[in-house]
């Protein structure tokens, strides 16, 4: 980095003879050099434009080098400032380096201490600078993240509503076909008794397919909602019900029978909610796409007391994967599928959803015998 930075120096001095001497000390080096002979006028010149480093004399009439200083880190506390001090005023120098200068200087000024300060300075501003880049990547890196865990769940949601839409339209037709019914049979005129014992089985029924529509969509606007990561207590059972819930008419449409093993009063985790159920969406759809002519899907989770972490594991009885293709399944866009069936994201996304949750993802796989993904979490008991 230091190769490619034009370097630019400020002096700021109330003595001209001072000056005249630091600008040839400093060409001679390469430096591009601008002065000031007063704190004020150095001021400007550093709004108007600032220089990677700033040499200051510390007793200055109006404006002393600490005021110089101070001023300086407001408008940029990415310039490096060397002040220059004389014996006597070594206090104000301590104070210059509490103030975050780079370093001090004593007069008469040499060459030799010059360039070490200089060399100081430079080497300062450089790693604060690669400080700053490396931030800045980790907050695009995060950003990237979640745009990517976004757009996964986007694309979980377009799946899951494709299928919804079927189960939401059959209770729907039965809602509207016995509206009909009884709407038809009330302009007849009055209802006998029998009948409307009979009105009220079907408003009963209606009422029952229509919380059951409810439900669906809820579940649906719960999964789409973009939250901002937290993590809270969560029960494990609660995670998987609505997993299951969410995907069972989609199982039922692919001929996959689905059964669930979960015990009652598992160990509590600390987890995002919304993101972990993303992670076994996933899981489950690719298990889905794994069994195109139908099979069995288990989903079952028990407590690992050795380890204290809980397993969930999603088995499924489909084609396999191949010992070829298991070292890159969790790479983003790596995909086996045919187009129209995925662009690699899902098992990348949940891995890095379980790595943030400090657990882990196993995987055992035979091909044309089927896959099994473990998730390994641990609990809020083997934190205590």
């Amino acid at each position: 980095m230091n190769e490619h930075i034009n370097w630019h120096i400020l002096v700021i001095d109330d003595e001209q003879d001072i000056l005249d001497v630091m600008v040839i000390l400093l060409e001679d080096q390469g430096y591009r050099v601008a002065t000031a002979l007063d704190g004020p006028s150095g001021i400007d010149l550093c709004r108007r434009k600032p220089p990677h480093i700033l040499i200051t004399d510390i007793r200055m009439p109006g404006m002393n080098g600490i005021e110089v200083l101070e001023a300086v880190k407001q408008i940029d506390s990415g310039i490096e400032v060397i002040v220059c001090t004389a014996f006597a005023d070594m206090e104000h120098a301590i104070q210059a380096l509490q103030l975050d200068a780079s370093d001090f200087i004593t007069k008469p000024v040499s060459a030799h201490t010059l360039n070490l300060a200089l060399k100081r300075a430079k080497e300062r501003f450089i790693s604060r600078k690669k400080l700053e880049d490396y931030a800045r990547f980790l907050e695009r890196q995060a950003a990237d993240q979640a745009q990517i865990l976004h757009q996964d769940k986007m694309m979980s949601l377009g799946r899951l509503a494709a299928s919804m839409v079927h189960e939401i339209n059959n209770p729907l037709s039965g809602i509207l076909n016995y509206i009909r019914l009884m709407s038809k049979r009330v302009r007849k005129g009055p209802l006998t008794a029998a009948q409307l014992e009979k009105f009220s089985q079907y408003l009963d029924l209606v009422e029952t397919e229509t919380d059951r529509c409810s439900q669906i969509v809820s579940s649906l606007l719960a999964f789409s909602r973009k939250s901002p990561p937290t993590m809270t207590e969560v029960d494990v059972n609660e995670i998987i019900e609505k997993c299951t819930a969410l995907s069972q008419h989609k199982l039922t449409l692919a001929n996959i029978r689905l059964s669930v093993n979960v015990p009652a009063h598992l160990p509590t985790i600390q987890a995002d909610a919304n993101q972990l159920q993303q992670c076994l969406i996933n899981l489950v759809f690719n298990a889905i796409d794994a069994m195109p002519h139908g099979g069995e899907l288990h989903v079952h989770c028990h407590y690992r007391a050795e380890k204290s972490e809980l397993a969930i594991a999603v088995s499924d009885t489909g084609t396999g994967i191949s010992t070829d293709d298991l070292p890159h399944i969790y790479e983003p866009f790596f995909t086996t599928k045919q187009e129209g069936h995925g662009v690699g994201l899902g098992l990348s996304t949940a891995y890095g959803i379980i790595e943030r949750h400090n657990g882990r993802i196993e995987v055992q796989s035979r091909v044309e015998q089927g896959t099994t993904f473990t998730i390994a979490l641990p609990t809020n008991e083997g934190q205590k």
